[in-house]
């Protein structure tokens, strides 16, 4: 479906109830780690064949489990594999849900924008002629301040 302008009442009962849906979706995952960027780094990526190997090589395990060598933890690596299967059922969603999000927020941030464009020339007019507006003039005009560059010293 193509974009068309976005015109809806989000309540704030709607808002709130998103809210807790997603405080609860954090009580299920209490799990879930920060990485920071060194760390990104450091661990090894997988891609959309990385992630069928993963399955392919769990299912080896779980089939033939005497091959694996005393040292190697089966039952954490089968615990590793599964939460990693669920969090990709998961995440699918997740991102799906924050693309359409980001897509929204984007479009109806500019559809706001153009209007309020459009209310700063109305304001900017009106102000001079209106008592009480040049204030209201004022606070809109500092968008479109520009800060100074510090010149280097030489």
């Amino acid at each position: 479906m193509s974009y068309q302008n976005i015109s809806i009442d989000l309540t704030q009962a709607d808002v709130d109830a998103v809210k807790t849906a997603i405080n609860t979706i954090n009580s299920k995952l209490p799990f879930l780690i920060t990485i920071d960027g060194q760390e990104r780094l450091e661990l090894v990526k997988l891609g959309a064949k990385s992630v069928d190997f993963v399955q392919d090589a769990s299912a080896a395990v779980d089939n033939f489990p005497a091959i694996m060598p005393p040292s190697f933890d089966v039952a954490e690596y089968g615990k590793d594999s599964s939460l990693f299967k669920s969090l990709s059922e998961i995440k699918l969603l997740l991102d799906s849900l924050s693309e359409k999000v980001t897509n929204t927020y984007m479009a109806v941030g500019s559809e706001a924008m153009v209007a309020s464009l459009e209310v700063y020339a109305y304001v900017q007019t009106a102000a001079p002629r209106t008592p009480g507006l040049q204030s209201v003039a004022e606070k809109l005009k500092e968008r479109f301040k520009k800060t100074k560059k510090l010149k280097a010293t030489s």
